[in-house]
């Protein structure tokens, strides 16, 4: 298989594949099982990203427990075409093979999933059809195989990618030409520039970081050291976002840029700048430089190729999408915010925030993380805004509230390098851990102030709300469209992907 064709990226949450885990592997060692079952997905460049959503498990007699292998009866099969017929979600089959078999399709799964490919997809209306076959070796190795019908082109499923408490990326058994890619030659500097990381962690934890794909929203006072750091751990593989070019004030906070970017006609991009420091830690790293909004459909499509993604901007807009992206997409993030305020040029406020974004977790509205009023203000047009303010004052004019059309422009956060820094830099630490399993975060969502006794560390706990999409909509991906909290606006420029 050639590295530019098609593929799909297959997610799905720890507890699901434990509980489902344990249902196809119920007739080991000798003899195989499986069930339907639900998917969201996504039409990208590259292919097809997809997310279980729950099991369609058999009913007593739906499958032949007589046979030593996987046999789907009609009236189970009917419920399948229900499943794409009646509903906005795909269907798959996912069925085991015997313990210590390999896990490429047989003859007779090609002659199984040539039949639900065709059927389903047609009673479907084009939806895809996906078929896994899991199994385990005698010592416990888990491994996998997977393929992909779509608009009548098969292909395969290259990785899963299982969301939890720590993240984890695994390769299909027959995928060698990605595993290449996540394992250049070894050189002294390479060996050298994880070596701690191995001594402390052990090597696993240093080839999972070397296999992790991270995006980065946002790269200037808390992007740009998050790169650094995981760029220096091992990280190779990037997708930095960012609308925004250089600035001379930016000098005080991004990580890699230089006096001359503040010279540059035009300005660089600042996902450039963190590129080019990226390259200056590691030459062979892949990295996808955007100059564009986090809202832009490419940047999706680039982003879910990704493990984790760390939100590095403090828009309201970026903040509420980052929580659709979690729960439809199971695509979770790191969120961190950051606050200063000073009273007669003395420090009052020196505050950090800290978020994790993941399928099951409250979603920032059920935080209440999102300012309405602020958002609004982000998504419209400089007219719109002129009009309102206009508005308000001829209301205010005839004695009413102008406040129902103007709340005021929003104040700029006003934050420093070190601080930043430190919240970047702490940011990557969590990624690191999640990626490589190896500790947990505090707390799913937590503040604290460096400048408080005992730096004031306080979580912050909501309950999700069970109305909210973030609990209706898990892994619906593109088929939860209707539900993101926050669209595009049209007056926006296009996301641009840059060298």
């Amino acid at each position: 298989m050639e590295a530019h064709q098609k593929h799909c990226l297959f997610r799905i949450r720890k507890s699901d594949r434990d509980k489902l885990e344990q249902f196809i592997y119920q007739r080991y060692p000798a003899k195989e099982w499986g069930t339907f079952f639900r998917f969201g997905f996504r039409r990208t460049a590259w292919g097809l990203a997809a997310c279980l959503v729950s099991e369609e498990r058999p009913k007593p007699g739906d499958l032949d427990r007589a046979s030593p292998i996987v046999v789907f009866r009609s009236r189970y099969i009917l419920r399948a075409h229900h499943i794409v017929e009646d509903g906005p979600l795909a269907a798959g089959v996912i069925h085991s093979h015997p313990q210590g078999v390999h896990v490429f399709p047989s003859k007779l799964d090609d002659k199984m999933d040539d039949y639900f490919g065709e059927e389903l997809s047609r009673y479907g209306r084009g939806k895809p059809y996906l078929s896994l076959i899991f199994a385990r070796n005698e010592d416990g190795t888990f491994q996998f195989t997977g393929r992909v019908f779509d608009q009548g082109e098969w292909y395969p499923v290259t990785e899963l990618l299982t969301v939890g408490e720590e993240l984890e990326r695994e390769l299909a058994a027959s995928d060698d030409w990605r595993a290449a890619d996540f394992s250049p030659p070894p050189s002294p500097q390479t060996e050298s520039a994880t070596g701690r990381l191995e001594t402390l962690l052990g090597k696993t934890a240093s080839k999972r970081l070397s296999q992790a794909c991270m995006g980065v929203i946002g790269c200037s006072g808390t992007g740009s050291p998050a790169a650094h750091v995981l760029a220096r751990a091992g990280v190779q593989r990037f997708i930095l976002v960012d609308p925004q070019h250089f600035s001379p004030s930016n000098l005080e906070r991004l990580h890699g840029s230089r006096f001359a970017d503040a010279l540059g006609s035009p300005p660089p991009a600042k996902v450039s700048i963190v590129a080019r420091l990226i390259h200056e830690i590691n030459p062979d790293a892949k990295v996808t430089c955007i100059v564009g909004n986090l809202l832009d459909e490419i940047v999706l499509d680039a982003l879910l190729e990704c493990d984790l993604l760390l939100g590095c901007t403090d828009t309201q807009h970026a903040r509420a999408v980052l929580g659709d992206f979690a729960s439809h997409y199971l695509l979770p993030s790191i969120d961190v915010g950051v606050a200063m305020r000073a009273k007669q040029a003395k420090l009052a406020v020196q505050l950090i925030e800290v978020c994790l974004n993941r399928a099951g977790l409250p979603c920032p509205h059920c935080l209440g993380r999102i300012d309405q009023r602020a958002l609004s203000y982000e998504l419209m047009t400089v007219e719109e805004r002129q009009w309102r303010l206009e508005a308000a004052e001829r209301a205010k004019g005839e004695g009413l509230d102008g406040a129902q059309y103007w709340g005021g422009e929003p104040p700029p956060e006003i934050t420093v390098g070190y601080l930043t820094s430190l919240a970047g830099s702490m940011m990557a630490g969590y990624a690191e851990n999640l990626l490589t399993g190896t500790a947990k975060m505090p707390h799913p969502r937590f503040q604290f102030d460096v400048g408080w006794t005992k730096l004031g560390v306080a979580p912050v706990e909501n309950v999700a709300n069970l109305d909210c999409s973030c609990r209706r909509t898990i892994g619906y991906a593109d088929q939860a469209r209707a539900d993101r909290s926050v669209s595009r606006p049209t007056h926006w420029p296009p996301a641009v992907v840059v060298a």
